[in-house]
This record gives structure tokens, sequence and C-alpha cells, in this order.
């Protein structure tokens, strides 16, 4: 089979496409013939050896998959060779083939195309995570998103949405601004408007906001800070900014704060059983229609280091994505 791996850890233009045998299931495991996979900024840190834990090399990257079931490892019940399913794969997604755990499928309507299907695990199974089991958002509850016109963004809006909160998008630009708003935030705010505190405060009767989901990092983080209310959970969940921000425990006790950190694979890895119930909600929302996995390029396995390079710009307002 064809898998896009690195043999050094060192930039994704040491990605190249080899022939290697396919996987076995182990016991548990199930062999995915892979149709489509997603790659986010995730996959582009461990390629340059910016992600810890560093995976082992050679190593194809790809946190998520949609396809269909090839091979079932022994013991393996509840699914069947033949049959289409997304998945959290412990890296590999970017092949052919890739083995992961049963407990991290989940079986896809008909309706639900393979592309948009491989966008969910990690966006929108990752906001459910990081929302409803990290943060514990409840329906009533205000949550701001920072970076909220990228694709992670949107489906934390979306997701936000489903849980019942109140949502407050920040983004840059009028573009995404609308993106956000589109997808149902309640408020928007341009991050480029002021002091970010204060535009909040202004929207909550001077509260500020029980959630903070920010994947940016950096400037962001500091901003966001400032908006936080009395007792807020702030969801730290990546670092698109390209800085890793300072924390200032001060002003988390200030305001009596809880912070969070959001890591999709650790957390998949760790509570396999979770990952799999927020993967099943992620996908029946989208076949219901009550989200809009939104993709903003496709390319053939064949040219995939041109996803790493879409990835790099920071500039995709949707899921990128890698096809068979």
């Amino acid at each position: 089979m064809k898998s896009f791996r690195a043999h050094r850890l060192s930039g994704s233009e040491l990605l190249a496409l080899e022939e290697v045998a396919a996987p076995m299931p182990a016991p548990g495991q199930v062999l995915i013939a892979v149709a489509a996979a997603g790659v986010h900024l995730a996959d582009f840190a461990a390629v340059a050896g910016e992600r810890s834990p560093r995976p082992a090399v050679p190593f194809t990257p790809g946190l998520e998959v949609a396809g269909t079931v090839a091979a079932l490892g022994e013991g393996v019940t509840g699914l069947k060779r033949g049959q289409r399913v997304a998945a959290f794969v412990a890296w590999g997604g970017l092949a052919e083939q890739v083995v992961t755990a049963a407990e991290l499928c989940v079986a896809l309507p008909d309706g639900l195309a393979d592309a948009q299907a491989a966008s969910l695990p990690v966006a929108y199974g990752g906001a459910i995570l990081a929302l409803r089991e990290k943060a514990g958002l409840a329906a009533g509850e205000t949550v701001l998103v920072m970076g909220a016109g990228g694709f992670t963004g949107l489906a934390a809006i979306e997701t936000a949405k489903q849980l019942g909160a109140r949502t407050i998008a920040v983004a840059g630009g009028e573009a995404r601004l609308a993106l956000a708003s589109d997808y149902g935030a309640d408020h928007i705010i341009d991050a480029s408007s002021g002091v970010l505190g204060d535009a909040v405060r202004a929207v909550t009767g001077d509260k500020g906001v029980d959630v903070i989901f920010d994947p940016v990092g950096g400037d962001a983080f500091d901003a966001a800070m400032g908006a936080a209310a009395i007792g807020a959970r702030f969801v730290s969940a990546g670092f698109a900014a390209g800085r890793v921000p300072r924390v200032n425990l001060a002003a988390l006790f200030a305001r009596d704060m809880y912070l969070v950190a959001a890591n999709v694979p650790l957390t998949v890895q760790s509570h396999g059983a979770r990952a799999r119930a927020a993967l099943e909600d992620a996908v029946a929302w989208a076949a219901a229609g009550k989200t809009h996995p939104r993709i903003a390029v496709k390319f053939p396995l064949a040219q995939a280091r041109q996803a790493f390079d879409y990835v790099k710009q920071r500039r995709g307002n949707g899921a990128v994505v890698v096809t068979m």
C-alpha cells in the first residue's frame, strides 16, 4: 500500500509517498481502507518535531479518517467488513490503509460523504470533548470562541450551539466574521476592534463569559483572559498563532478561574469511550444537518505535501482533506 511518511522529524518537505506493507489489526483493532483523511496543524507540528511526545519514525501523519472496514482483529464486535466508518487514529491516517482501535470507530450513514466524515473527529469530536467533557459547558452558559473564522473555531461554535450555549465569536477580517455569523454565533467581535474584555462585557451585562475556547494561543490567549467571568473555565485547544502564551497565574487567581488543556490526540488515547461518544454525536449532528463541516480544499494522496503547505499558511476556513 502507499503511505505518506517521513524518516526524520524536521519538516514536511521530508514527507514522501512510499510503498509499504499493509498493517494487520491486533486484537481489539480494525483495519480501515482509507477513503479520506484530515490534515491539521497538529500533523504539521508532529512532522516538524515540535509535538510532545514525539512520534516514532518512520512517521505517517493523520489523526482522522473515513473509509471502509477491511479486516477485524480478534474480539472485535459491533463492526463488520465493508462497513463505512469515521475514526480517530493514533497517527497513520495519510495512507491507503490504517489500523485503529475498534472503539474509536463510528458507523457512517449513507448520506454523509467521505470527505465530510473525515473532517469530523478532530474538529467536531475534539470540540465536544473540550467543551462538554473538559469544560462542562451547560445549556444557558456563554462561551467565547477565539479564532472563530477557522475550521476549529467554526466547529466549536456549532458544538456550543448544540449544547445549548450562547456564543460570542472572535475573528479577524470581514470574511471570517461573516462566516462565524453564518455558523450561528450570537455575537461577533472583530479581533482588531479594541480591548476584547471591554467588548465582551458590553454584551454580557458586565459579567464576562463562562467558558473560553482558544485554539489560537499567543496574543489571543492574553486578550481572552480579560473576558472571563468569575469561576470561568479557560480551554486551551492549540497554538495556531505559533506562540505558546505565558500563563498569568495572578489573572487566573483574581477570577477564580480554571485552566484546562484540550489535547485531542492524548484525550483520545486516554479516554477512548468518551472519544467514541463524542464522535458518535459529531456524526449524528452532521448527518441530521445540525452541523455543517466545511471543506476548504481537497488534495489526492500523491499531492499530500500541498495539503501541509496549505495548513502551514493558517488561512484556511474549513477542513483540509486528503483523498485516496
